[in-house]
């Protein structure tokens, strides 16, 4: 009897070669792809590859193309065949509720870059099916052209186009169309064996620096790579990253291609910084909050989950065309904090900080080094009640513990635990010595928060900071890591309640 299992492996050893045929081109520098996932869930339905091209890549008759969603279908035999029907059937892709069209609607999101969707498959379309009469020899993209021939509802075409929308659920062509719209099969597909060699090929041509025959079949280097992706859950690389992963994963590159490329400025601003100039950056890297703000206070008819919104949508934006960021800040805490929940550690974004402070202006990031004999914090615990919230009072630039008691003195807050850090010193406005630093501090606040929430059921992380926007920043990429959580802002000024609110 066949082993079920074996399908499986075989198709993500396919899938895996898929990928590495796209990710290895970003070592060119020339190659025009930006980033390249690997089951990716924000493309949902069509995660299995994903590429972004920037700049967009020219199609045939169409608008030039910014992303490529691939669904890999691998069949054990070259027997199989499919047709039209095939695609409204959930079976054809061993799916027992969800078709592969109803999976192309569902991976469509409103006011998308143009975006096209492929099937790809080892398969073959049946001879004579109308589904071979639609297929383009240029790119595989559906011809709708051909899908609209036959107007009644018993041509050949009008069999498929209502086959179709009764799968999707949709009653008029128009909506059908739009649907289709870019989306593309390639079926026949080269075996498992020809994508190994592609892959072999590819990894050569960029420099990849060990060898890549062997004898056996079932060592192939990079099938065990995308395996150790998934371990990572690490969904996206752009080309840093991936020169990155390599080498984590012992794996030379030719020294021309490893070089760091040019990094993008961006700024976020939400109060004016005489220490700061933002002007000098290109107007579509400047996130300026300003208008929702007055001075240090968010406007009355803004929220603060309305400015977490427009960060994650411009450094997302921003994101998808850097690989190496410098961020200049001149915003709240909170502010810092949510632009680190978006470029977060498997972002594949390698992010620097403009930081200011009695040193004058540094640029500070995870690698310049300044954690050597630097202090660690001191953690202590203070047991609150027995709420469900777990309260953190992190002090760097100034004590909040004091401030932080007071708050929760004044509010209905069910507080179980007080998490309090300190450094060893007390209080210093240069108690961080730089970017290395403030991640290992973050690292050390993240580890503490889910120790102790393995141990105890709490539903909800409160968030007291004082401390330079880069250590905050580092925090926020450990916004997974921290669970549920809530940031506090403090009225410095002491105009409003002199104490804290509640922020992202």
């Amino acid at each position: 009897m066949p082993n079920p299992i074996a399908p499986r492996l075989n198709g993500d050893d396919y899938q895996a070669r898929h990928f590495w045929c796209h990710a290895l081109d970003m070592l060119d520098p020339h190659s025009g792809i930006q980033s390249v996932g690997y089951e990716w869930k924000e493309a949902k339905s069509f995660d299995d590859v994903s590429v972004f091209y920037d700049p967009p890549r020219g199609q045939a008759h169409q608008q030039p193309l910014s992303r490529h969603f691939k669904q890999i279908k691998w069949q054990t035999t070259r027997a199989n065949r499919f047709g039209y029907e095939d695609l409204a059937d959930p079976a054809f892709i061993g799916a027992t509720a969800i078709s592969l069209l109803v999976r192309l609607k569902d991976a469509r999101q409103p006011s998308e870059p143009v975006t096209r969707f492929t099937l790809v498959t080892t398969a073959r379309i049946t001879d004579n099916d109308p589904l071979a009469e639609m297929v383009s020899t240029e790119d595989g993209v559906l011809r709708l052209d051909k899908l609209r021939v036959g107007k009644g509802p018993g041509s050949k075409m009008g069999k498929v186009r209502k086959c179709w929308r009764d799968a999707l659920s949709v009653s008029s062509d128009d909506e059908l169309f739009a649907i289709l719209d870019n989306f593309a099969i390639l079926d026949g597909q080269p075996d498992m064996e020809a994508m190994r060699d592609v892959v072999t090929t590819k990894a050569r041509s960029v420099g990849i620096q060990i060898p890549l025959s062997s004898a056996s079949a079932s060592d192939f280097r990079f099938d065990s790579l995308a395996r150790q992706l998934v371990k990572r859950d690490i969904q996206i690389l752009n080309r840093s990253s991936l020169v990155r992963f390599l080498a984590e994963e012992g794996i030379d590159i030719a020294p021309t291609l490893s070089s760091t490329p040019s990094i993008t400025s961006v700024g976020i601003q939400s109060f004016d910084r005489l220490a700061s100039d933002l002007s000098s950056l290109e107007s579509g890297n400047v996130l300026s909050l300003l208008p929702m703000f007055d001075g240090r206070y968010l406007k009355p008819e803004n929220t603060w989950e309305s400015v977490s919104d427009q960060i994650d949508a411009f450094l997302s934006g921003k994101a998808r065309l850097a690989q190496s960021m410098r961020l200049i800040l001149d915003a709240h805490a909170s502010i810092a904090f949510a632009a680190g929940r978006v470029l977060h550690l498997k972002s594949g974004v390698r992010p620097e900080l403009v930081q200011n402070g009695r040193k004058g202006t540094e640029i500070w990031h995870a690698e310049d080094g300044s954690h050597s004999n630097a202090p660690r914090f001191e953690l202590r615990a203070e047991e609150f009640g027995q709420g469900q919230h777990l309260v953190v009072a992190v002090s760097v630039a100034r004590s909040t513990v004091e401030s932080v008691r007071t708050y929760l003195s004044s509010v209905e807050l069910p507080v179980g635990r007080l998490l309090v850090f300190e450094l060893p010193n007390g209080p210093d406005q240069t108690g961080i010595a730089g970017g290395q630093h403030a991640a290992v501090l973050s690292d050390q606040v993240a580890t503490a928060i889910r120790d102790i929430r393995s141990e105890l059921d709490f539903q909800t992380v409160d968030l007291f900071v004082s401390g330079p926007n880069s250590f905050v920043f580092y925090l926020g990429q450990q916004a997974q890591a921290i669970g549920p959580h809530q940031m506090y802002e403090f009225d410095f000024d002491g105009t409003r309640c002199g104490s804290y609110s509640p922020s992202v």
